[in-house]
């Protein structure tokens, strides 16, 4: 079973998968984030850290694309990654706003064949 979750963000949050459905991994598969934001100037930003189940912390305060739409997952200048986690881990997603950005973002779950 695929799970789609996603939400528009206008303040910085320390670990958006809590309490949804994505907060434990339902059994092994691939993650799947999907993220921009409408702004990616120096005063106004989103940066993302992205710390998996195993503790691997493969984004670490990275600087969100800016698509200049609010809502808009374009495949031109959203940033997109996908990684494999087991059953039972909880990854942690956080986001950090700088000024007045809007950021939306998608995390799809889905199982390993």
């Amino acid at each position: 079973m695929i799970i789609v979750q996603s939400a528009l963000l206008s303040a910085s949050s320390s670990d958006i998968l809590q309490g949804t459905r994505l907060q434990t991994v339902p059994r092994n598969g691939i993650l799947t984030f999907e993220i921009s934001s409408d702004l990616a100037a120096a005063a106004n930003n989103y940066t993302t850290t992205i710390q998996l189940p195993n503790g691997d912390t493969p984004l670490n305060a990275v600087l969100v694309p800016a698509s200049g739409v609010i809502g808009q997952l374009d495949d031109r200048n959203k940033l997109q990654v996908s990684f494999p986690t087991g059953q039972g881990g909880h990854a942690v997603f956080s986001v950090t706003e700088t000024g007045t950005a809007v950021l939306v973002y998608r995390v799809t779950f889905t199982p390993a064949r």
